[in-house]
This record gives structure tokens, C-alpha cells and sequence, in this order.
């Protein structure tokens, strides 16, 4: 089975709870859309996991990229605690020299995006979706391209990118090539519909349900792709 997961947030307990309910195994994949740390409390136990996991793929979100940008000593400590990274400050401050160079490297290698065929369709998936600054139209003049939107934004800005919001906030007339799935704005906050449940829109798919806002009724959500069922814990 392919499954899809986004904004664990360092909630270790969790993930490992969702992947014994959907009885993940090596014969499975499962694509994880960015920001497994900061602002839980088990960030580098998540991440390890999904490092050495095989059919598991992170795909870079913000607070992946702010992490990388510690390590890079391009973003100071205050900052990304301001963030919501100090949990994950703390626990990389404690790795060795060896170990924060393997992490950096590896933050650095991760896609921004990712395009996988299941049931029949084709998905893009990628942690926040889409910049408004960089519409790339198809050959048919009508439909975005995403996928060399997505290219655009991320190489003039790849921290603009990775912040937007702009796909929850795209002119009625605007359609895309493929079907987007993005996680990063929590479905709990979305105008017009405040669940934490997948929301499933005519142009995108949001599966970040609000895990880091469990005290406002948030929860981790997964989704799979080849049954459509949805699992939350």
C-alpha cells in the first residue's frame, strides 16, 4: 500500500501508533510530507525512524528547512525557537560534530516534491503546495503546471516556497495538471471548514489535521493511497 503523512511535529508516540494501526510493513511505502520536527518533544526519534525505514521518503518542509539552516549556520538558535524548533535545537546541539554533518547532508538531499501513481491516479506531493508568484501554464494555456511552478518557486526562493500558503487561497478559475496533496496548514484552521479530518478540495488534498494542536482538537492523520481509507490517531 502507499500511504501519505504530514506534521508530525516531533510527536513520536503517535507516529508509531499510526504506523501499528495501518500495519505498515516493508512491503508498504509511505511518503511523509515535511515538517516531522519541531514543537513536539521526540523530533530526532521520528526522524531517525523515517531515515532508516525503507519505503519511507520524507519530503522537505519548513521546519525541515530550518533545521537545515541551523546546521548550515545560516539561521541563528533564537530564531528557529522562535519557531517552534527549540525541542529540536536542544537535541541536535547534543549530536556529535560527525553526526550534525550526516543530518545536514541529508536535509540538503531531501525532494521538495514527489510524484506517485496510485489507484489510477496521479499525485504531486509536496509540503505546501504552490506560490502564486510562479504559475507556469501547460501547453493548453488553462490548466498550471505544477510541477515546473513548484521548480520555479523553489529556485528563486526556496524558503518563500516552503512557507506559502497560497494554494489554500487560489482564484476559483485556477486548475491544475495533477492532483496536489500538501500538508503545512492544518485543516482545523481552514476557512469554511475547522475539522480535524483529511479535507479532500476539487484541486487539493490537505492531510495536515493539526497534530501539533492537539489541545485545540487536532490529531495525526494518514491517508492511503490506493483505498482512499483514512486512519487517525
Amino acid at each position: 500500500m502507499k500511504y501519505v503523512i504530514s506534521d508530525i511535529h516531533g510527536d513520536f508516540r503517535h507516529f508509531r501508533e499510526m504506523l501499528e494501526k495501518i500495519r505498515f510493513s516493508s512491503a508498504d511505502q509511505m511518503y511523509i510530507l515535511g515538517d516531522v520536527v519541531d514543537k513536539g518533544k521526540e523530533n530526532l526519534p521520528a526522524l531517525d525512524l523515517i531515515r532508516k525505514t525503507p519505503g519511507m521518503l520524507l519530503i522537505k518542509g519548513n521546519h525541515e528547512y530550518l533545521c537545515e539552516r541551523y546546521l548550515a549556520g545560516t539561521v541563528s538558535g533564537e530564531l528557529w525557537d522562535k519557531c517552534g524548533g527549540g525541542g529540536t535545537r536542544r537535541e541536535v546541539d547534543l549530536l556529535s560534530r560527525e553526526e550534525k554533518e550526516e543530518l545536514l547532508d541529508y536535509l540538503r538531499g531531501l525532494p521538495v516534491y514527489w510524484k506517485v501513481e496510485a489507484a489510477g491516479q496521479e499525485y504531486f506531493l509536496t509540503h505546501s503546495g504552490y506560490h502564486a508568484d510562479f504559475p507556469v501554464l501547460c501547453p493548453d494555456k488553462i490548466r498550471v503546471d505544477i510541477e515546473a511552478s513548484v521548480r520555479a518557486a523553489v529556485e528563486s526562493d526556496q524558503e518563500r516556497y516552503l512557507f506559502s500558503d497560497d494554494i489554500h487561497y487560489i482564484p476559483a478559475g485556477l486548475c491544475f495538471d495533477k492532483k496536489i496533496i500538501v500538508g503545512h496548514y492544518p485543516t482545523i484552521f481552514l476557512e469554511d471548514y475547522h475539522q480535524a479530518n483529511i479535507f479532500h478540495g476539487k484541486k487539493y488534498i490537505d492531510i495536515d489535521t493539526g497534530n501539533e494542536c492537539r489541545e485545540e482538537g487536532g490529531c495525526l492523520a494518514c491517508l492511503c493511497l490506493d483505498s482512499g481509507r483514512e486512519f487517525y490517531v
